[in-house]
């Protein structure tokens, strides 16, 4: 193949939007396009003349791939890894390059299923906590009202009753709660990342904060009207974060500030609790970055926002402020575009 049908190949191979590879024979990269090398993040030089296997981040199916194509094409779901080492999951197709009748290689195009996937693990976490943590509380209310009524005519019946009502209420709560966050992210399991205003998701979520929370003064610092990385569940991730910094205060009038920082590429969203005290100078914002990753022991509400803002290549970050108060950092990519 050569002249002007080799140039559109080329052409189609270089501009398509999906991921694209080709390697040899012996499965070495000859040759990868923009997306693939967005997607994996490696350098043309750094990925050209490396071993398939330098991106590949399950050797099973690795092996399953090698094996299906000595005869013929292959299809299905896998796991590559980038240059930083995380684990980014697609679905695709890998296909022998056929010329003048000789098998010169193969050409493997992939569709970036990540998002998909972490949205989906997180909903299977988030019925887990409804399965199993909250099955505890239930137990907890099941075990009190019992006890109630083998003592009712002893002094510490009412405070069982109340201990089975708080427990009661919680597991109501958390269970409304976790059942809407399930539904958000098994609905929007295939949305795109797009432009989205930052302002007009903040403003979302604060009204909704305001609305749950009675008596709790909510304020936020002027919010630049830039577009971030997201998709639509940018606003319930921050009432997801504002809820939390409420629900995790021990003042007994707690107020949530939230600050904006314009920075390189990206925007940081501090979310503080501040107390009666007012404002707290952006130098006493000091995160104990000790341990304060996220985990799913962190609560429902920021295991939902951490798993969003990741899907947006994003960051979360929690810790406590000088006096103890809780602090919540979201970072977040700035988008171009309407």
């Amino acid at each position: 193949m050569s002249g002007p049908d080799l140039e559109l190949y080329e052409s189609a191979f270089r501009e398509i939007d999906a991921p694209a590879l080709i390697v040899d024979t012996d499965l070495v990269v000859r040759d990868v396009n923009e997306a693939g090398l967005a997607f994996t993040g490696y350098d043309y030089d750094e990925l050209v003349g490396q071993p398939a296997t330098v991106i590949s981040g399950d050797l099973e199916t690795y092996a399953e791939i090698v094996e299906t194509i000595a005869e013929e094409a292959w299809s299905g779901d896998y796991e590559l890894r980038t240059k930083e080492g995380a684990i980014v999951y697609g679905s695709g197709s890998v296909a022998p390059l056929i010329v003048d009748g000789w098998r010169r290689g193969y050409v493997a195009i992939f569709i970036d299923t990540t998002k998909q996937r972490r949205y989906e693990n997180a909903a299977e976490v988030l019925n887990r906590i409804l399965r199993h943590d909250l099955r505890n509380d239930l137990n907890v209310a099941t075990g009190s009202l019992e006890s109630a009524r083998a003592r009712i005519d002893d002094e510490e019946t009412l405070d069982l009753l109340e201990t089975a009502e708080a427990a009661l209420g919680r597991v109501s709560a958390e269970s409304d709660r976790a059942h809407d966050l399930v539904d958000h992210l098994e609905g929007s399991s295939e949305a795109e990342n797009r432009p989205v205003r930052l302002d007009y998701a903040l403003d979302e979520a604060l009204i909704d904060a305001t609305r749950s929370f009675e008596g709790v003064r909510f304020a936020s610092s002027a919010v630049p009207s830039l577009r971030v990385v997201a998709d639509h569940l940018l606003a319930p991730v921050f009432t997801a974060v504002l809820e939390n910094t409420v629900e995790q205060s021990d003042r007994e009038r707690p107020a949530v500030e939230v600050s904006v920082e314009e920075r390189e590429a990206s925007v940081l969203v501090t979310v503080a609790d501040v107390g009666p005290e007012g404002t707290m100078d952006r130098g006493d914002r000091v995160l104990d970055h000790e341990g304060a990753e996220l985990h799913q022991g962190s609560g429902i509400g920021l295991f939902f926002a951490d798993s969003v803002i990741e899907s947006y290549g994003g960051e979360i970050r929690v810790g406590t402020g000088p006096d103890g108060a809780a602090i919540v950092e979201v970072r977040l990519r700035t988008a171009e575009g309407p």
